[in-house]
């Protein structure tokens, strides 16, 4: 019985800690005009991946890539709940009836968040060797189909005297800019700091009403006492 006891407890301490946790979708990036495109460097591969990473250090906040393949949106699309045409970038986009695609998506897959961004621009100076990256993308509440938030940030990564190879430039870029997103959603969405307990100052014993409590107390057992003996 005890063991029960035990374990409808751990039961009930799992059901809370789950339902706190948030699931977030993070499509891929749609590419503007001005991304200069490279055969060996996919931006769009190397920007999802470096926000994945920062996404995934979110408190109480679980991240899901997109993929076409998902069993819920398979199943949704044999179902004619969903359009093919639907399913690549750009996510960030509404929908005739006002939906953001990726909270549609989204609600498909049983996810609470979704964020789906686009790359503005990408290009590297041979000049200067300077590597600039742009990116917008919102963060999209799907119940609701509100915008939680909305973001834009340009990185830059530049070679070094010595450095000849312009992806060490881009991934620098990148990393720049996804750190500057991964910032931005973990102060949305990370709980609020608890704020520290003010301590009260210790109050001092009342010394005379403790004498005066004392002198009662000795009254009233005296006259109990006497009173027995009668």
């Amino acid at each position: 019985m005890k063991r029960i006891g035990v374990l409808l407890v751990a039961l009930l301490l799992a059901q809370g800690f789950a339902s706190q946790v948030r699931e977030l979708v993070l499509f891929p990036f749609a590419e503007g005009a001005a991304v200069q495109p490279t055969e060996e460097f996919n931006v769009g591969v190397e920007m999802l991946n470096a926000l994945y990473a920062q996404l995934k250090e979110i408190p109480n906040l679980y991240v899901v890539r997109y993929r076409e393949t998902n069993p819920s949106i398979q199943r949704a699309l044999e179902e004619n709940r969903l359009r093919r045409d639907r399913l690549t970038p750009p996510f960030n986009q509404r929908e005739a009836d006002g939906t953001w695609r990726a909270a549609r998506i989204g609600a498909v897959m049983g996810a609470n968040l979704a964020f789906a961004g686009r790359i503005e621009e990408f290009s590297y100076n041979p000049e200067t060797r300077e590597v600039t990256l742009t990116v917008s993308g919102e963060l999209i509440d799907v119940a609701t189909n509100e915008v939680l938030l909305s973001v834009a940030e340009t990185g830059r990564g530049r070679l070094g005297r010595d450095e000849t190879d312009p992806n060490l430039a881009r991934i620098a870029a990148v990393a720049q800019v996804a750190e500057r997103i991964g910032t931005a959603m973990r102060e949305r969405l990370a709980p609020a700091a608890e704020q520290p307990i003010k301590a009260e100052p210790r109050k001092q014993p009342d010394r005379r009403r403790e004498r005066a409590i004392a002198s009662i107390f000795v009254v009233v057992i005296g006259a109990i006492l006497g009173a027995s003996d009668l």
